[in-house]
Parts: structure tokens; C-alpha cells; sequence
């Protein structure tokens, strides 16, 4: 049995930094997200451009397999499409991805 994400999903503005970058910029957060979990940085980062909703399914559904969250590809999905600014916060924090020191 797996645990859950340090924060929920409307708790981005616990990270202010996350939360901002989530918005303004998400395909950078993106990127630092995916090479936290061992994928391409720059790859993750450009698709999002392309299909904003598709990386953070992806990435997130990875974050959960590494850190033992419960939850599932359709959760993740649901995420992903509804509230993907709030998912890319979330995923980030969970890694503890902090864009500024």
C-alpha cells in the first residue's frame, strides 16, 4: 500500500515559487520534473508546447511509481487535463524542485 503527495492538489501556493513557474512558465517546470525522474529535460520541456496536458500525465504517473503513491493512469489523466497547472506544482514539490534559491 502506497502513500499520497506531500501536498493536494490546490496546495501549489504552499510552494510559492512552484505554483509561479507552474503558471507563467509550466514547460520549464516540466523539464525539471522529468529530469528528476530520469527523463529528458529538454524533450519534456518541448512537447508540453505541443500537447500542454500530455507530459504531466506522463510524468506524474512516474513520480507516483518512484515515491509509492497511491493512484492511478486515469487519475493521473484526470489531472492532467483538468488541472494541469495544479498537477506540475504538485509533481514538483513532490520532488522538491525549487526553480528559486
Amino acid at each position: 500500500m502506497g502513500g499520497k503527495f506531500k501536498q493536494g492538489i490546490c496546495g501549489c501556493f504552499q510552494h510559492l515559487d512552484s505554483c509561479l513557474c507552474s503558471w507563467c512558465c509550466p514547460c520549464i517546470e516540466i523539464g525539471y520534473i522529468a529530469d528528476k525522474v530520469g527523463e529528458d529535460f529538454f524533450l519534456c520541456c518541448c512537447f508540453e508546447l505541443i500537447v500542454p496536458w500530455g507530459p504531466i500525465i506522463f510524468l506524474r504517473s512516474k513520480v507516483r511509481q518512484q515515491r509509492n503513491i497511491d493512484g492511478s493512469l486515469f487519475e493521473d489523466f484526470l489531472m492532467g487535463w483538468c488541472c494541469t497547472c495544479c498537477a506540475i506544482a504538485q509533481s514538483a514539490s513532490e520532488l522538491d524542485i525549487t526553480i528559486m534559491r
